[in-house]
């Protein structure tokens, strides 16, 4: 009886937690809608200006206390005041009250209201591709974008394959309440993040002078290597004698670094490899004397009240919303709001109607005291909230990608109340994301300890997971072998977890992705499985760079049978092209293979082309003035418009290879070749997915990268989700892999010798 009882009280409290959670549930999905409508669409300058990741946590904390409908209306109501006083939530549909919108003597004021060239609110490049103003502002778009920065960068050809250091002394003003980061980051050929490491987990706080240091290794695919150091939050940050080291035998040898100490010349908003640049709206960031480490001068960042402009933002297109255009929704059952999309602003007095000065001193006050690092629910549940409206508003592929996103967002929602640390987090944002399937979307959490690879890689081949290379001579282990087990499960059912977490747009994609993706883990940790022959137990232990060494032995041309010309073009540039432009001319064909990112050498498409290209549309970003992408009025559209040169090169046998592994300007560069017939195309179908990045940061050192513009074939057809596609199929085989063919490449120099 006793028994029986303790499980009729155990499923009744199981019961009452599962009934609460979602209730809670619902509620943070209400705010989430009504932070986004709120943050891109609503125009008052107080709205414009808050730190909108922290006011995400806080939000949510206030969010979570709401155990009614009523005290969820109230919350909203108070939550928004004093950022948006004219915006109003309530639980009927009523007649929204004009008066309080409307000054009386409109001829002092201005429509105000938001204008969305793509997304450049709250993301790393505003401004750049994507751009978002509110109209006759004086204001810049972002007050602050949370964070203040000083860098500079090298190329990284003399670093590749070795270990590197960065250091540099930083002070922090007392009575700040944000927190410094020294950063390094590796940027790789291909567009994504080779090491990174921004002390995420271990910010700067002291007001005394220390010097910090970063360590990390630099991928053999690496194209450049940035680093800096930036102030989160308010307060001030003082910077002074940097250094960068890389390894040689053993010993650390430093590369002088120009102005490292600060003492002579300016810090540039113009990025040079040769200076220090500075970057952040609503930070004054430059050189002092009075606070230095040694020398006569150091830099500081400083977290500024407000940044104007002398002249109002102009319209970035013609359309615009009218003046008594509202949000209507029903964002919550049986919980309404409007929103004015237009208010009225003037010089004198900014936006109609001003909020209350405490009540928004009040809120500012409690975001600045918010902790950024910590991983808590709060944390958790603002960073889901805000990649869930980038997304809502703005992903120009919801028209061709099958995903029901209010309901990837309450699993999303569900899944961070059970996180326990900030990498189990990380997989939940990597799963909500890769429903999305955008190849470009990438989620990172700085430091990540998941970094190692074993000495081995690996590829589905015929259906099965197969060995195609190793690396050294310690393993009993062959190209070729068949894997049965991993971990002690199906090899699908272990791919299964790792397809989850990756967002792909094709098929050819997520395999490329997921083949180095379910090998990472901790340093030292171990992977166990077997084969038909064997079982194995191997450690990771190689870095990125190390285990991509294999590419720096690649060719990056050759000559194959004395007239036919192979061209690597993931590796030779394109002064190499031009070298061997009388030799190609004479040549009797050209193999040019493409599977992977080219280098910078598109303009070998020049020469392939018999006529100047005359397609204009087929990069397209989407204007924006209305929430949930209704009622896109047009696209900005752009193209390559590259013209015909001299020596014609179509004149000869053309092939190209292509695989999944051609991703964004790889395709940017294939699609010429599909839509003008420069070549003949084989092997697999590209990435399906093109356009420039729009990455944007997250509290807790989460970083985000999409696709923020649509990219169509140059015949206006879908390319997303498609890509380029070749005119002949080629298949790997396990016997060709234990053989050591190349089986594209093979195929290639058929086509041409016929």
């Amino acid at each position: 009886m006793k028994k029986l009882i303790l499980i009729i009280v155990s499923f009744i409290c199981f019961f009452k937690i599962n009934a609460q959670s979602q209730q809670q549930i619902d509620n943070q999905k209400v705010f989430a809608k009504a932070y986004g409508y709120v943050k891109y669409f609503h125009p008052s300058d107080e709205a414009a200006h808050i730190d909108w990741n922290s006011f995400a946590i806080y939000g949510a904390e206030q969010i979570e206390r709401c155990t009614s409908q009523e005290d969820l209306i109230n919350t909203l109501n108070q939550l928004f005041l004093p950022i948006a006083p004219s915006v109003v939530f309530s639980n009927t549909k009523s007649e929204f009250d004009y008066k309080t919108i409307t000054p009386s003597n409109l001829k002092k004021y201005k429509p105000i209201y938001w204008q969305h060239n793509g997304l450049g609110t709250d993301m790393n490049s505003s401004g750049e591709t994507y751009t978002s103003v509110r109209v006759n502002s004086k204001d810049i778009t972002i007050k602050s974008s949370g964070f203040g920065n000083i860098m500079s960068g090298l190329d990284a050809d003399k670093y590749i394959g070795k270990e590197i250091k960065y250091t540099g002394f930083v002070k922090i003003k007392e009575g700040s309440t944000g927190t410094g980061h020294l950063w390094l980051r590796v940027d790789n050929k291909d567009k994504s993040m080779g090491f990174f490491d921004n002390m995420g987990n271990n910010p700067i706080k002291k007001n005394e002078w220390q010097q910090y240091e970063i360590i990390g290794n630099v991928d053999s695919i690496a194209k450049q290597i940035v680093f800096g150091c930036f102030l989160q939050g308010k307060g001030a940050l003082y910077f002074d004698k940097a250094q960068f080291f890389y390894k040689e035998n053993g010993e650390w040898i430093e590369v002088p670094l120009k102005n490292n100490d600060f003492e002579n010349g300016e810090i540039s908003e113009k990025w040079s490899n040769d200076s220090w640049v500075k970057r952040g709206a609503g930070y004054d960031i430059g050189l002092t004397s009075s606070v230095v480490y040694e020398g006569k001068k150091s830099s500081v960042i400083g977290y500024i009240q407000q940044k104007t402009t002398n002249t109002p933002n102009k319209k970035l297109f013609e359309h615009h919303p009218k003046s008594k255009e509202l949000i209507e929704k029903e964002i919550g059952n049986g919980i309404f709001c409007q929103i004015p999309i237009t208010l009225y602003t003037n010089d004198k007095n900014g936006t109609y109607p001003t909020a209350n000065n405490k009540s928004l001193t009040n809120l500012e006050k409690s975001l600045s005291n918010i902790v950024t690092t910590d991983n808590n629910l709060y944390l958790r549940l603002g960073n889901i909230i805000n990649i869930y409206n980038v997304f809502q508003h703005f992903y120009p592929y919801f028209d061709v990608v099958d995903v029901n996103w209010e309901k990837e967002l309450e699993t999303a929602l569900k899944s961070a109340y059970n996180d326990n640390d900030p990498y189990d987090f990380l997989i939940t944002l990597k799963k909500f994301t890769a429903k999305l399937k955008d190849g470009h979307i990438w989620v990172n959490k700085a430091p990540n300890k998941n970094s190692y690879l074993p000495p081995f890689s690996w590829e589905w081949i015929e259906g099965k997971l197969v060995i195609t290379e190793i690396f050294g001579n310690e393993l009993n282990l062959k190209v070729g072998d068949v894997i049965t087990t991993i971990d002690g499960i199906a090899p699908n059912e272990y791919f299964n977890e790792i397809n989850s977490q990756i967002s792909a747009g094709t098929q050819g994609w997520l395999e490329y992705r997921a083949s180095t993706e379910s090998l990472y883990g901790e340093k030292d940790s171990e992977i166990t499985f077997t084969t038909e022959s064997n079982t194995f137990t191997i450690k990771r232990y190689l870095t990125r760079q190390e285990y991509f060494q294999k590419e720096i032995l690649k060719e990056s041309y050759k000559v194959i049978y004395d007239t036919i010309y192979y061209l690597n073009l993931d590796l030779i540039e394109m002064d190499a092209i031009n070298l061997l432009l009388p030799k190609l001319e004479k040549s009797a064909a050209i193999i040019c293979d493409l599977r992977g990112y080219p280098n910078g050498n598109d303009k070998l498409i020049s020469y392939l082309l018999k006529n100047d290209d005359t397609s204009k549309a087929w990069m397209q970003i989407p204007q924006i003035i209305y929430p949930d992408q209704e009622k896109i009025i047009d696209y900005e559209k752009h193209g390559w418009e590259i013209k015909a040169k001299q020596p014609y090169l179509g004149n000869k046998k053309i092939v190209f290879i292509i695989d999944g592994s051609a991703i964004s300007y790889a395709e940017s560069y294939m699609s010429f070749i599909e839509h003008y017939k420069l070549a003949t195309i084989i092997g697999q179908p590209t990435a399906g997915t093109n356009g420039n990045v729009n990455p944007f940061r997250l509290h807790g050192g989460y970083t985000v990268s999409w696709t923020g513009m649509k990219v169509l074939k140059h015949d206006g057809s879908q390319h997303h989700g498609i890509g380029i596609l070749p005119n002949i199929y080629v298949n790997k085989t396990i016997e060709g892999v234990k053989q050591g063919r190349d089986e594209f490449l093979e195929k290639a120099i058929e086509i041409v010798i016929q």
